[in-house]
């Protein structure tokens, strides 16, 4: 069976440009923002290499589930065959027809796996650049004044975070990379789109001169 270098990295995402917007009049450039922190140190990279490292690569299988299932509805630039890919990737990974050699080559739809595991809509929203509550490398718990606290999506992302730090606190209870699994895989089974800007939802944090979301 073939052997690909299967550890993840950081890459840009695979969607259109979200463009500008205003806030409290203020002009600002756009991006998406993670929900559940992407980082290699402390997210889904590092959630990602960790399954992989531990052996239990299998872990994942309710999110490639999800991916082969959904990738055609995420709307992202991948043009079909680069979908293909990605569920080719999926597919051959969850059976085990796909393994991981570090230092090996990488698969030639790897890039784009990888953008839309890294990416997953479910688990972006959209809003300003260099805002004063940015969260850095943690849950991005702002969030809840734009996609409700009480919503499940919310709650199932923060399931999510949670269960991603357990494991990093104690490896060897893989049932947490499981349980971490298991809920992404609602994300991106349940959520297929991508949380829209609404300058409604935002307000100008003076004193550092940034937006930020409104009540954080």
């Amino acid at each position: 069976m073939p052997a690909y270098n299967l550890a993840m990295q950081e890459l840009s995402h695979p969607y259109p440009a979200p463009g500008n917007g205003t806030v409290s009049g203020h002009p600002v450039e756009l991006m998406y923002h993670h929900i559940v922190p992407k980082s290699p140190r402390v997210g889904l990279i590092w959630l990602w290499n960790a399954v992989l490292e531990d052996k239990v690569l299998t872990a994942a299988t309710p999110v490639l589930n999800a991916i082969l299932e959904n990738v055609d509805k995420y709307g992202t630039t991948l043009v079909p065959a680069d979908r293909q890919q990605v569920k080719d990737l999926a597919t051959g990974i969850k059976n085990k027809t796909i393994t991981h050699q570090a230092g090996a080559a990488r698969h030639d739809g790897w890039d784009n796996f990888a953008q839309v595991y890294i990416w997953l809509p479910g688990n972006l929203f959209t809003g300003p650049k260099n805002r004063a509550d940015d969260p850095g490398d943690q849950f991005d718990a702002a969030v809840r004044f734009i996609i409700g606290a009480g919503s499940a999506q919310y709650t199932t992302l923060q399931t999510v975070n949670g269960k991603i730090d357990q494991y990093a606190k104690d490896r060897k209870k893989t049932g947490y990379a499981e349980e971490a699994y298991t809920s992404l895989g609602t994300v991106a089974r349940s959520y297929l789109n991508r949380t829209p800007f609404s300058n409604t939802q935002w307000t100008w944090d003076s004193g550092k001169n940034k937006p930020k979301v409104k009540g954080s």
